[in-house]
C-alpha cells in the first residue's frame, strides 16, 4: 500500500502535494477541535508535515511545519483550554514547532542519503557510468520509447584489446587507470538523451537513441578514433575492438540487442581487431531479428 501511495504522490505535481499536505492539516485541526482535549491527535500532524518534507523539499516543509504549529495553537485556544499562565500556550507551540522542524530536518537528511545511495548503486565507481543492471534498465525504457514512437536507435559494444597483457604486466593500478580514461573519454561525447556504461571488466556500451546507421558511423568512427589516440597518446598498448547495431525497429527484448552488438564486436576480435564493424538488424513485426546491412570501419 506504501508503494502504492509513494507512485501516486511521486507522480502528482508540487502544488497538488503542498494543496494535499494543506488539506490534510486542516481536516486534522477541524477533528482535533470537534473531538476537545481527551482524545490526542499530536500523532497525525506530521502526517501532511512528512509528506512535505519527503516530496517538497525542506524550505516548504518548515513552512508546513510552522502550519501545523499554529493550527494546533488555533485548536487549543478555540477549545478553551486553560493555562496557568497565557504564555504557557504559545511555549507549548513552540516546542511543537521546534519539534516538527526536526523531524523535517531528519526526514530530508534520510531522503538525501537514500538518493545518493540510490544512485550509487546505479553508477560503476571507477568510471562513473552507468553499471550493468542500470544500463540494461534504462536501456528497456529506451527501446520501448523507440519502438511506439518509430524511431532509430544504435547500440554499441566496446571491448578493450590487451587490456589482460596491461594488467598482468603493469599491475590493476594501471588498468583501472585506463578504464577511468576511457570512462571519461565515452563521457565526454554523450548527450543527455545518451547512455554509456561499463558492463564489466574492460567492456563498455553506448545507447544512442533516435540514431540512424548514418548518425552511429558518424559517432562511432570518431570515438574510436579518440580512443585509439588517446592509447597512443599515454603509450598503452591497447586496440579498441567496437560492436555497433543500429536498429529501425528495436526488439522487443533489450537483451537481445545486447547480445548482438556484443556478437558482432567478437567479430571483430576474432577478425582484425581494433576496428568497428556496423550492422543493421530488422526486428519485423514478429520481432524475428535479421541482418539487413553489415560494415566494417
Amino acid at each position: 500500500m506504501l508503494d502504492h501511495i509513494h507512485a501516486l504522490l511521486s507522480s502528482q505535481s508540487a502544488f497538488r502535494v503542498g494543496l494535499l499536505c494543506a488539506l490534510i492539516l486542516l481536516v486534522i485541526g477541524v477533528i482535533d477541535q470537534l473531538t476537545g482535549n481527551e482524545i490526542a491527535l499530536a500523532l497525525f500532524y506530521l502526517i501532511p508535515v512528512g509528506i512535505a518534507a519527503w516530496y517538497l523539499g525542506r524550505r516548504v516543509a518548515f513552512l508546513m511545519a510552522l502550519a501545523a504549529a499554529i493550527v494546533w495553537l488555533l485548536v487549543d485556544h478555540t477549545s478553551g483550554r486553560s493555562y496557568s499562565h497565557p504564555a504557557i500556550a504559545f511555549w507549548n507551540a513552540l516546542v511543537r514547532l521546534s519539534f516538527f522542524a526536526l523531524t523535517v530536518y531528519l526526514m530530508s537528511i534520510i531522503r538525501k542519503l537514500l538518493e545518493t545511495q540510490t544512485a550509487l548503486a546505479q553508477m560503476d565507481s571507477l568510471t562513473g557510468l552507468h553499471n550493468a543492471r542500470s544500463f540494461g534498465q534504462e536501456s528497456a525504457s529506451v527501446f520501448d520509447i523507440s519502438r511506439r514512437h518509430g524511431h532509430s536507435t544504435a547500440l554499441g559494444y566496446i571491448d578493450i584489446d590487451g587490456f589482460k597483457g596491461v594488467n598482468d604486466s603493469f599491475g590493476h593500478s594501471a588498468g583501472d587507470e585506463i578504464l577511468k580514461a576511457v570512462g571519461c573519454a565515452l563521457t565526454k561525447r554523450l548527450r543527455i538523451s545518451d547512455l554509456g556504461a561499463r558492463l564489466g571488466g574492460d567492456e563498455f556500451a553506448i545507447l544512442l537513441p533516435e540514431t540512424s546507421m548514418l548518425g552511429a558511423r558518424s559517432f562511432f568512427k570518431d570515438l574510436h578514433k579518440a580512443l585509439v589516440n588517446l592509447a597512443e597518446s599515454n603509450n598503452w598498448p591497447i586496440g579498441f575492438s567496437v560492436g555497433v547495431a543500429v536498429f529501425p525497429v528495436p526488439p522487443l527484448n533489450s537483451d537481445e540487442a545486447i547480445r548482438l552488438a556484443d556478437d558482432l564486436m567478437y567479430k571483430v576480435k576474432r577478425s582484425e581487431r581494433n576496428s568497428v564493424l556496423f550492422s543493421e538488424f530488422d526486428a519485423g513485426a514478429e520481432n524475428n531479428v535479421k541482418t539487413v546491412k553489415t560494415g566494417t570501419d
